[in-house]
């Protein structure tokens, strides 16, 4: 998503874009300069306006950075902000899969059989 539409929603929230320009502390001909792509809001405006509409932080900043960002390797570090969703699932998720491996029953291997095992795999790299 880019700042635009992170304004946008801003601006529905609060009814007209110059109330949303008095609780982010800044002018409404500010916000129409970040909104045509001019410039970025300043970290903590982002911050700001990520707490009024209820989105994560680091998106809103990263989508403002990326306004007026021009170096690739950091440009791609701001879009890397938006591709892990959901990360609380995603950690769920691998807490589930680890677990379930770590608790998964598993056949004995006899000692004879791991040693005929390596000798079988050593005999067949020769």
């Amino acid at each position: 998503m880019d700042i635009k539409n992170y304004i946008e929603i801003g601006e529905k929230k609060a009814g007209k874009q110059i109330e949303l320009a008095k609780i982010l502390g800044i002018s409404d001909s500010y916000i129409r300069i970040v909104k045509t792509g001019r410039r970025g809001f300043p970290v903590e405006v982002c911050i700001e306006l990520a707490r009024y509409i209820g989105e994560e932080e680091i998106k809103v900043v990263a989508a403002s950075e990326l306004v007026t960002e021009k170096d690739d390797r950091k440009r791609k570090i701001f879009e890397s902000c938006f591709k892990n969703k959901d990360k609380a699932a995603s950690i769920a998720m691998a807490a589930i899969v680890i677990s379930v491996l770590t608790f998964a029953p598993m056949k004995p291997i006899q000692a004879n059989q791991l040693n005929n095992n390596y000798v079988e795999y050593k005999l067949s790299a020769i």
